[in-house]
């Protein structure tokens, strides 16, 4: 008879005292109940496995066993949050730049991530319309109406909030938020004392959480019905408003307290190079355009090293603030390499 093989070694997991005491560990983490309750010293020769973290746990989160990770309880996973300071030269930059969104949006109803031409074939939501009123009246305002009319934009910020919770549609959801970040950029970025009011958490954790939903419920497939350069605009009008919520966050944030917080989620945003399309109009280049097969999509963080490295020829706008809220970095500090490495956005 062969004998069968021997299993796989196992590892000691009840505490030291546990085990020389030859008494039933719990496994408890940092100290397991019987050293807690007698006060004793408690250690582990190897890493206990806790109960929220038991061998069925670890097989259906695709997690192997051999991690053996520590209860998120008593150890909460990192944020995965990158902190980062900036020059002042490029925090001056940003504020500038976001801080025209409002402006750009009260002459024509477009700035970098809003276009007029998606309302082409229906009035714009109600949200944008009334937005752009708001616009008006902060460009036209005075020192002493501006401080007039800042109740009245939080009022109106507070109505958005409570509305993209009840949105119809997904076209009206994007409006709602659209129109919430342009108050958002006069709120926030508007105050004479930046220290006088300060830093809010909740206002941080508001514009991730429009970016997230904006993300989580955007459209797989649009329909059939759109131009391609309807088509093109509304799912860049999407990404867009995705970006800038995070930039607007990043800026408020160097402000207030002189760095910003990145994560993940927004490095690996898709980001369309073909930038320079939000503001062509030509029929011929988008019938051109739309006959490409190559692939123009790449995330943000892979365009925005682009940029850093001077593989980008003449950064656009757009293109300058997210260098800038990505890298740190403006335009100007870019250097260039050979031509032949370009990339012509």
């Amino acid at each position: 008879m062969i004998p069968e093989p021997p299993g796989p070694p196992t590892l000691r997991r009840s505490c030291l005292a546990c085990a020389k005491g030859k008494r039933r560990c719990d496994q408890r983490w940092p100290k397991c109940s019987r050293c807690q309750k007698r006060q004793a010293a408690c250690e582990y020769a190897n890493e206990p496995l806790t109960r929220e973290s038991s061998v069925d746990k670890f097989r259906t989160s695709g997690i192997t066993r051999a991690r053996n990770l520590p209860d998120p309880r008593i150890y909460p996973s990192l944020s995965l949050e990158i902190v980062k300071g900036y020059d002042p030269d490029v925090i001056r930059f940003l504020d500038e730049g976001i801080r025209n969104f409002p402006v750009m949006f009260a002459e024509n109803m477009k700035t970098m991530f809003i276009h007029p031409d998606l309302f082409e074939e229906s009035s714009p939501p109600a949200a944008i319309r009334e937005v752009h009123a708001l616009c008006k009246l902060h460009v036209t305002a005075t020192r002493a109406d501006a401080v007039s009319l800042a109740p009245l934009l939080r009022r109106k910020s507070a109505q958005l909030q409570r509305q993209v919770n009840h949105t119809a549609n997904f076209d009206e959801l994007l409006g709602c938020i659209q129109a919430l970040l342009l108050i958002q950029c006069i709120l926030i970025l508007d105050e004479d004392d930046t220290e006088a009011i300060p830093y809010s958490e909740t206002v941080s954790t508001m514009l991730v959480d429009l970016a997230e939903r904006l993300w989580q419920q955007a459209p797989i497939q649009l329909p059939n019905t759109l131009s391609p350069k309807r088509a093109w605009l509304f799912a860049e009008s999407v990404r867009r408003t995705i970006i800038v919520g995070y930039l607007l966050r990043s800026v408020y944030s160097l402000k207030k307290r002189n760095y910003s917080v990145r994560n993940p989620f927004i490095d690996s945003l898709p980001f369309d190079v073909r930038v320079s399309l939000w503001d062509e109009d030509s029929a011929e280049v988008w019938s051109g355009v739309m006959s490409e097969s190559w692939n123009s999509i790449m995330s943000l963080h892979q365009y925005s090293a682009m940029m850093e490295n001077g593989q980008v020829h003449g950064i656009p706008p757009f293109g300058a603030l997210i260098l800038a809220a990505c890298k740190g970095k403006t335009a100007s500090d870019v250097q260039y390499p050979a031509l032949s490495s370009y990339y012509v956005s």
